[in-house]
């Protein structure tokens, strides 16, 4: 009896399976329905024959949720990269991502050496009110020992039910017992747009680099009336690092900087079961200041059909790295338990044909998300595979792997060496140096965070004096850590950069992320870049308008 009950459930689950991958409802050829039954069927006998045998045989006990988990996953790691099933739990967190706010204490956190630490607490935030710091090392949460969780465990366990209280214990740089915080649980915002200032005179600056949420279109709407009460003339949009996000607003962004008509995107799908569709921009009075779009590497998904729309109709630059190349639409689909997955439906296409999916179908799955397999090319080009468009004005664009840039510029990519360093002994002297502990120092004693403060432009000067005893800390940090894959020899070979990256740490402890990236924007080689091409991002965007206007005119 317990056999059958088992078969029994799960034949359902197949079944359940088979509906949510088959669509279930669509109208097929007598023949065609026979030969489906038949192959499901032949699914239902594979899958609860093998998952019985494993449930009974395996030299461990399995649960069949864990099986079925397993099963769902690998098939559709057959599909795509991006076809992906989520357990009740996972489920729950990435629909919590596709909000703009969640309910925690709202700060940064990251394992560095040693533990999970408080990197920056947000404005307004509960953790902030409540006075946590940079660089504090959370290793208590709720009267558990924390010190050896990863920073997701840690997450979690911060957030909570809307007004709930989170009782934390920290280590504190220069306090010799850990401090307690009971922290009320609040609301904590989470807008796409990270910040927007004005880079230099007449020129505002977005960072949306957070994903596309439900308030995207309405916080660039906000972001850019600000910018030209304070001057700006010419935009620079950010989306490095942007993983993309919900597709109407990336056609609303999009919109915001195109004619009425302007094609934005084109979605395909399997021929006879999702309809294709094309998008046209629908405003009827665009942005028309210049704009530079960066994007790099992590650019992926609405982010790319910003920039890939920006760029066929001639209305940007781009400047930057090759984007990522997920041009794969996703559909979510809940299933029982609380749990779903996200099935690929239909691909992305740009206004002049090109596909912004890469290639995925040599190497690893790891290969793919690192870009090891298939990374953009130097020079793109027919030959080696891209398909070959044209822009609105009859510039070359390339296909089939993400939006190449029109002006190329590197990143500044953290070595190993670096990686290391900022994790470990420098991420611990600037702790030392926020806590006042530094002799070279003692006036960088950083108390709270100030998101609010008016930036000089002059804090926080690394001086020569603290990088010798920045030199001293970490050689003997070296010294003191027998498993450190650092040399004195790779710290001075370095020194350069720690000295840049130590105030970066700095001006983030004192101030918030927001500032500190305006502190350090001359140090960054693709804002700097974007800046210098503004005027030929206008004389381009004014081309493609008189061109407009005169086929306008002809019809």
């Amino acid at each position: 009896m317990e056999r059958k009950t088992r078969r029994g459930w799960l034949r359902l689950l197949v079944f359940g399976f088979a509906l949510t991958f088959g669509g279930g409802s669509l109208l097929v050829s007598p023949q065609a329905a026979v030969d489906d039954a038949s192959a499901e069927n032949k699914l239902f006998r594979d899958y609860i024959d093998a998952a019985e045998i494993i449930r009974e045989k395996y030299v461990e006990p399995v649960e069949y949720e864990q099986l079925s988990k397993a099963a769902i996953s690998g098939m559709l790691r057959t599909l795509d990269p991006h076809s992906n099933f989520y357990d009740r739990k996972a489920f729950e967190e990435f629909r919590r991502e596709q909000r703009s706010h969640y309910f925690g204490i709202g700060a940064t956190i990251q394992r560095r050496f040693g533990g999970v630490y408080i990197i920056e607490p947000f404005r307004d935030a509960p953790a902030t009110r409540t006075g946590l710091r940079y660089g504090d090392q959370i290793v208590e949460i709720d009267g558990k020992n924390s010190e050896t969780w990863n920073s997701d465990q840690v997450r979690d366990s911060l957030r909570g039910e809307l007004g709930t209280l989170v009782r934390v214990k920290v280590r504190r740089a220069g306090e010799p017992e850990p401090v307690a915080f009971t922290i009320e649980r609040g609301t904590v915002d989470l807008p796409s747009i990270a910040s927007y200032y004005m880079v230099q005179p007449g020129v505002g600056y977005i960072n949306l680099v957070r994903g596309f949420h439900s308030t995207t279109s309405e916080e660039l709407n906000i972001a850019i009336r600000s910018l030209k009460e304070q001057g700006a003339t010419s935009l620079v949009l950010d989306l490095r690092g942007n993983p993309g996000g919900f597709l109407d607003q990336a056609i609303k962004v999009s919109d915001r900087f195109l004619d009425r008509g302007q094609v934005v995107l084109s979605v395909r799908g399997r021929e006879g079961r999702i309809p294709s569709r094309e998008w046209k921009a629908e405003s009827g009075s665009p942005e028309t200041m210049p704009l530079v779009v960066l994007i790099n590497r992590g650019s992926a998904s609405a982010s790319e059909i910003v920039a890939g729309a920006m760029q066929d109709h001639d209305r940007a630059l781009i400047v930057g790295e090759g984007s990522f190349g997920k041009g794969l639409v996703q559909t979510i689909f809940p299933v029982s338990g609380g749990a779903g997955l996200t099935l690929t439906t239909q691909r992305y296409y740009t206004p002049s044909g090109r596909l912004i999916q890469r290639d995925y179908s040599n190497g690893s799955f790891y290969d793919y998300i690192a870009r090891r397999n298939s990374g953009s090319p130097v020079k793109p080009s027919a030959e080696n595979g891209k398909e070959q468009k044209k822009t609105d004005l009859g510039r070359t664009v390339f296909g089939g792997g993400g939006i190449e840039p029109d002006i190329k510029v590197d990143s500044s990519v953290l070595t190993n060496a670096q990686f290391a360093l900022l994790t470990s002994g420098l991420f611990q002297f600037v702790r030392e140096l926020a806590a006042g502990k530094v002799a070279a120092a003692p006036t960088f004693k950083i108390e709270r965070v100030d998101h609010s403060h008016q930036f000089k432009g002059d804090e926080f000067v690394i001086t020569d004096e603290i990088m010798n005893a920045y030199r001293a800390f970490v050689t003997d940090f070296i010294a003191k850590t027998p498993d450190s894959s650092l040399t004195p020899a790779i710290v001075e070979q370095n020194i350069d950069w720690a000295r840049l990256r130590i105030r970066e740490e700095l001006l983030i402890a004192a101030y918030g992320n927001e500032i500190a990236q305006r502190g350090m924007s001359a140090n960054d080689p693709q804002l700097q870049r974007a800046l210098s091409e503004l005027p030929n991002a206008a004389q381009l965007a004014e081309r493609a308008r008189k061109q407009a206007r005169s086929s306008t005119s002809r019809d």
